[in-house]
């Protein structure tokens, strides 16, 4: 079977190619940049397409007809709030690793999430906010638009000064959510038609802004497998699904959920498969393992260790986890990152938005 997997440029996308490459499938790439990681990997094919978000149309036209030679798609970052709308617009046969579009933009929404949500777990008191003038200034509470990612624009001490240039009306509304203190947790499912086909829990470690992770950590919880497995039942969920979660000592609280790939798919890789129909199936037991980003830790992390005195404890954790760029050659992260770095100074952007920039979906945009 010929596979069409999306957005190379996310280490997790070289765990889907494994997955598929195990078993004999074609594997097709899609990215709008030159220097995705994941097109390094041997034995795949890789395609550029334009930017979903800068020019829709464009990117909508190629993708028609390379929908229309797979068998199963699978997307792996926002890219597919994009996709979600090129499938709803074509006829195909082809199968797609992801929920129908109302539900997949209702779970991407930091709000309307929670209305799908079940008693395994509690979450915070959240209010939607329209305007600078619904902010609540009492306790401790954190700032953040409905639609966001790697912790960017998070105001986590708010207060009337830290307000003063937040962008918020109606149509691009943030959420003001009660800051609850505890151990943050993460998990991620693939779920066929209401049933979760594989599930683990992780701890985020190592993390730029304060939550995009570069380190995997293998945990269980039994309150998450019980809410997930809910959560997938009662709204018939098709795909991949994650979760944030904060642990207080006591109960677990849910904080966002992301309907696509993340890394805890690192963790699970090694027991999926996919069969000929196109199905994904869980062959194994997934290893209980922790995984890491290539060489980030000492680039990112080790002069801050070193200064902290933590440095043993970084190079520890660095030697006892798997590396997920391990399948790709030696060079391929330094091209992925010459051109994210290169994104970062033509755009004038943090290096994490340079990354995504152009395939992020902001519930602005309409391209109907």
């Amino acid at each position: 079977m010929k596979i069409l997997i999306t957005c190379p440029r996310a280490p997790v996308s070289i765990e889907w190619i494994t997955i598929a490459r195990r078993l004999g499938h074609e594997v097709v790439l899609v990215d709008s940049l030159e220097y995705p990681v994941g097109a390094f990997y041997p034995d795949t094919s890789y395609v550029k397409v334009p930017s979903p978000k800068l020019d829709f149309e464009g990117y909508a036209k190629a993708m028609e007809a390379l929908i229309r030679t797979c068998g199963l798609v699978i997307p792996n970052c926002e890219d597919l709030f994009y996709l979600s709308k090129v499938r709803d617009r074509i006829e195909t046969q082809a199968r797609f690793l992801m929920p129908e579009s109302k539900l997949l933009l209702e779970v991407h929404d930091k709000y309307a999430f929670f209305n799908r949500l079940n008693a395994y777990v509690k979450f915070p008191k959240t209010q939607k906010i329209t305007c600078k003038e619904q902010i609540d200034f009492r306790g401790k509470t954190i700032l953040k638009p409905v639609y966001s990612r790697f912790g960017r624009s998070v105001v986590r001490d708010v207060n009337p000064e830290s307000v003063i240039h937040l962008h918020i009306t109606p149509a691009y509304p943030w959420v003001q959510q009660q800051f609850i203190k505890g151990e943050p947790l993460c998990n991620y499912a693939v779920c066929e038609h209401g049933e979760v086909i594989v599930h683990a829990v992780y701890r985020p470690k190592y993390l730029l802004n304060q939550a995009a992770s570069t380190y995997f950590e293998y945990h269980e919880d039994a309150r998450c497998e019980a809410f997930v497995k809910e959560f997938a039942k009662a709204n018939a969920y098709h795909g991949q699904v994650a979760f944030d979660f904060i642990d207080d000592g006591v109960d677990l609280y849910v904080l966002e959920c992301n309907p696509r790939a993340t890394s805890g798919l690192h963790l699970v890789s090694n027991a999926l498969s996919i069969d000929t129909n196109g199905c994904i199936v869980k062959s194994t037991e997934p290893a209980k393992q922790s995984y890491r980003v290539g060489s980030t830790l000492y680039l990112l992390f080790g002069w801050q260790a070193l200064f902290k005195g933590e440095f043993l404890t970084l190079h520890r954790d660095y030697r006892r986890a798997i590396d997920v760029l391990k399948p790709l050659p030696w060079y391929a992260q330094f091209f992925a990152l010459y051109e994210m770095v290169k994104r970062a100074w033509r755009f004038k952007k943090p290096l994490t938005s340079a990354s995504t920039f152009d395939i992020e979906y902001d519930g602005e945009e309409s391209h109907d």
